[in-house]
């Protein structure tokens, strides 16, 4: 039977201290039986950021997903986990007003990541591109330097790879005059509406995971039947973002590096 303690001593050992933005992916069955049930894990977090710290769960609706836009509401359920639409109905938690990435926050910092997810910073990306931009949740932690725990998940299931892929792609754009071949190499990215054709600079998240622990950023140890690992958000994404940049034949092929190199052509030009 895991405890709460055993559960806050092993978020302290993964590198979360008092006062951190904590994000957490997670699988809550990953970590056995709980004492307290998922309460003790919210509790848990809280013993080690404190009231000066912030926890924050994505709270993504995937079923249906290609509906988003059109059956969002605030209460719309949470199904990335257990964990996750436990925390987003607790008391006091906010939550981001946005379709298909949305967060709920609770502690000091709250109100200010998930208020206006939608205001200002369009970037390109095939959810929409307000889901990451720079009035985003996902931006504000990634400037605020978050923690991002994984209970029992590898960082395949890191959402803010969606952050440095939109990153890159509006890093390429903005290299570019504008004109023709600037509207036609936007024109060949995937949107919303088309999901299912088009490019967009996906990483392999299991790849990056061997890469980013290569690199000394990804801490682990053991909670329970769990494995944790904890990333900080800036350095992480900052690495993700220098990697695929400098060599993205290590990334990509196909259609999405042709894509890229049509880019760099056009900005020699």
């Amino acid at each position: 039977m895991l405890t709460r303690k055993e559960i806050a001593d092993s978020f302290y050992k993964v590198g979360v201290r008092n006062g951190d933005i904590c994000l957490f992916h997670s699988s809550f069955k990953s970590l056995g039986e709980v004492e307290g049930g998922a309460q003790s894990v919210i509790d848990a977090f809280f013993d080690v950021i404190g009231v000066s710290g912030t926890l924050v769960a994505p709270t993504l609706s995937q079923k249906d997903f290609e509906n988003s836009y059109k059956t969002w509401n605030l209460d719309k359920p949470s199904d990335v986990g257990y964990l996750t639409e436990y925390f987003r109905k607790t008391p006091g938690t906010f939550r981001s007003d946005q379709a298909t990435h949305s967060v709920a926050a609770r502690g000091a910092l709250a109100w200010e990541l998930t208020h206006e997810h939608t205001a200002f910073g369009p970037r390109p990306c095939p959810f929409g591109e307000y889901a990451f931009a720079d009035s985003s949740p996902w931006y504000k932690m990634y400037r605020l330097n978050a923690k991002v725990v994984f209970i029992g998940v590898s960082l395949v299931y890191n959402t803010l790879k969606h952050l440095v892929e939109g990153m890159f792609v509006q890093k390429l754009l903005d290299g570019i005059a504008p004109g023709e071949k600037k509207d036609e190499l936007k024109g060949r990215l995937r949107y919303f509406e088309n999901l299912d054709r088009g490019v967009w600079p996906f990483y392999d998240g299991r790849k990056m995971h061997e890469y980013l622990d290569g690199l000394g950023l990804v801490s682990s140890t053991q909670c329970g039947n769990a494995t944790l690992y904890k990333i900080d958000a800036l350095y992480s994404c900052d690495a993700a973002l220098e990697a695929i940049s400098a060599h993205p034949e290590v990334w990509y092929k196909n259609t999405t590096l042709q894509w890229i190199e049509d880019c760099l052509a056009a900005q020699s030009k």
